[in-house]
């Protein structure tokens, strides 16, 4: 069975949520490299958790811009 196809602004939100967990991710994994002094990768986790925080506060931008059409 085809799914029926989500609204823009659902699928944005979802898109936001999972840039959100990926950005905690990658912040969590920061704070291990931190903790045993691998301080060039938690910088790399850390440059890549901003990253994906970014990208979720455009989804959720987007979300917002769809749903108030």
């Amino acid at each position: 069975m085809a799914q029926a196809p989500k609204h823009p602004a659902q699928e944005h939100h979802h898109l936001a949520a999972a840039h959100h967990h990926a950005a905690a991710h990658h912040h969590h994994q920061a704070e291990h490299h931190h903790t045993v002094g691998e301080h060039a990768e938690a910088k790399q986790h850390a440059t890549a958790a901003h990253e994906h925080s970014e990208l979720a506060h455009k989804h959720t931008a987007t979300a917002h811009t769809h749903s108030h059409k």
